[in-house]
């Protein structure tokens, strides 16, 4: 039986390609420069690979095997077990190999080595992307998202800013998401994360863009996709520590009263008009209300309809969330809901500058 192996999905999480990516180029070096030495009888040395060379080349071939089956639509290959062993030798001994080939600056230029995620920038503030890096990052998110997926990126950036809490001090949009999705309330965002990870290495993002900003930017880019307003955005927030997660149980709760979910973005910052702005994001997905790619303010003319009330109909009730029927109900809801219902340029301009303020959340001076 073989192993599947998709593509660079198969790799580029391993946390020493880039090292042996680095052996390859220095063992082709030496072997250039042994190539060209003479022997005592004048005649080229042709000497065949060593051990360690050959484990390397071994692994360039499952590299660039697995680079060309990301570029074209092939179908799945296949690993078999002798395969798998063959490449996990040639895993050790590449990296042995790159260690005698470095010597004493081995750990320096492990250091040096690219890294597979995108790392932080400086301290310094936000920065304001330039037009390449803001051309680089939109044409990545194209790649990773359609219409079909907005739905899902858009609830990603939210679930990752929902953890802030003003109280405690922490939490926010800070990529922590990718630790949180075994969650209950993060079921169904494992898709979400796999679709922002698009890869921005060698553009003009590398360096600026951070994994805490392509969650936010996914989310705006989302809206955009499907109608809605543009978002402008800042970058360079800060992404959590490898596998540190944020404090559970933050996010409002399906079925919270209007007091429960008005607390619940209080903690946050957030105004009660922000909060019905925000729930508008409901107008994209599953819920019922209206186009599901589209964002609109359907959202606010349902909550208005109050469909799940009609007790004939067994499918009105599947509009929406408990969370949603209770905030027409609320009379410092209900407001807002009648704006945002009556006039569509509003929601957009107050969806937009709450979403803006979510995704600065927990952003030490970002406020």
């Amino acid at each position: 039986m073989g192993i599947p192996l998709r593509g660079q999905e198969a790799w580029r999480g391993f946390p020493y390609a880039p090292i042996f990516a680095s052996a390859v180029a220095l063992v082709e070096q030496q072997q250039q420069r042994q190539q060209h030495r003479r022997s005592p009888a004048g005649h080229v040395a042709e000497s065949s690979p060593s051990a360690p060379l050959r484990t390397v080349m071994l692994w360039r071939k499952v590299t660039l095997s697995a680079e060309a089956a990301e570029q074209a639509p092939a179908p799945t290959q296949l690993l078999t077990r002798r395969e798998l062993l063959r490449s996990s030798s040639a895993i050790a001994g590449g990296g042995l190999l790159l260690l005698r080939l470095l010597g004493p600056a081995a750990p320096a230029a492990l250091l040096a080595a690219p890294r597979t995620a995108m790392a932080a920038p400086a301290a310094g503030g936000p920065v304001v992307p330039s037009p390449a890096v803001t051309k680089a990052l939109d044409q990545a998110l194209a790649r990773a998202i359609n219409k079909g997926k907005a739905a899902v990126a858009l609830r990603l950036a939210f679930h990752d800013a929902g953890t802030f809490s003003a109280a405690s001090g922490d939490g926010g949009l800070n990529a922590s998401i990718q630790y949180e999705l075994d969650r209950p309330e993060n079921f169904g965002l494992k898709r979400g994360w796999r679709i922002v990870r698009e890869d921005l290495r060698g553009t003009p993002a590398e360096g600026v863009v951070t994994d805490a900003d392509i969650v936010a930017a996914a989310g705006a880019f989302a809206v955009r996709l499907c109608g809605g307003p543009s978002v402008p955005l800042l970058l360079g927030r800060p992404v959590a520590p490898p596998g540190a997660a944020d404090p559970p149980g933050r996010m409002p709760g399906e079925g919270f009263t209007a007091e429960q979910l008005k607390a619940n973005f209080a903690d946050k910052g957030f105004s009660v008009q922000e909060m019905v702005a925000l729930s508008g994001a409901h107008t994209l997905g599953s819920k019922g209300f209206g186009d599901p790619t589209t964002f609109d303010n359907a959202y606010y003319s349902a909550l208005l309809a109050r469909p799940w009330t009609n007790a004939s109909d067994p499918m009105a009730s599947m509009v929406g969330l408990p969370s949603d029927h209770v905030l027409p109900d609320d009379p410092d809801c209900l407001p807002h809901i009648r704006r945002y219902a009556d006039d569509q340029a509003a929601f957009f301009a107050d969806f937009a500058a709450a979403y803006a303020k979510m995704t600065r959340l927990g952003v030490p001076g970002w406020a």
